[in-house]
């Protein structure tokens, strides 16, 4: 990305400011992501679907009436880890849970495989009011509702998501004010020493402006 922008970063940069970052962060490195949550639904939904209740759920285009199998729900579990690659580097994981990205993500994989042939189509609304009948659906479908528009929207570049129609030149120009401001933390020894020049060459400047007057 970096060198895209013209301003590559070194590696003997990145790896003291990771660092800091996993210092700040106290080492935790357990990770919530939507991809999970999209693995661990399909799984999920692969044992229930063979269920009594489950089968109800289960329509296929082509009028067919069977058994879930193995493959049956890779085409929508594939594309909804695609949407959850654009999703990561949007700004939907700071406004949505983990949950609630990789719900939304099979709820619009699931529409994209409504024209294929032996693809089945899942309803997955009915799903979570079988399967979570204690929580507040009619919230949680809403809120699933808004999040499945958003995700819709990421091709386009909506909602900053970086996979699609990134602007370069804006990106370029906030990188320039980036580089402009001030570093918190602690100064280098290089950072002492030129602060220490520019000070003594400004002092040096005054010290000739004012002999000049005299």
């Amino acid at each position: 990305g970096t060198n895209l922008m013209n301003a590559p970063v070194l590696s003997s940069e990145i790896i003291p400011a990771e660092i800091h970052v996993l210092s700040g962060i106290n080492f935790d490195l357990l990770c919530f992501h939507p991809y999970k949550a999209v693995l661990s639904l399909t799984e999920d939904l692969r044992t229930y679907l063979k269920s009594e209740k489950g089968k109800m759920l289960v329509s296929f285009p082509n009028g067919k009436e069977r058994t879930i199998v193995g493959q049956d729900l890779k085409p929508m579990h594939d594309a909804a880890q695609q949407i959850v690659n654009d999703v990561i580097v949007s700004d939907l994981p700071l406004m949505y849970a983990p949950a609630q990205i990789g719900m939304s993500a099979l709820m619009v994989a699931n529409e994209k495989q409504a024209s294929k042939e032996d693809v089945p189509q899942i309803d997955l609304l009915g799903y979570l009011m079988q399967r979570f009948e204690k929580s507040d659906l009619e919230k949680l479908q809403s809120r699933l509702q808004s999040l499945s528009d958003m995700l819709k929207g990421l091709p386009e570049g909506k909602h900053g998501c970086a996979n699609h129609h990134m602007d370069m030149k804006q990106l370029k120009s906030i990188h320039k004010k980036l580089k402009k401001v001030r570093v918190w933390g602690v100064s280098s020894d290089k950072d002492k020493e030129k602060k220490k020049k520019k000070r003594k060459a400004a002092d040096d400047g005054n010290d000739s402006k004012r002999q000049k007057k005299s």
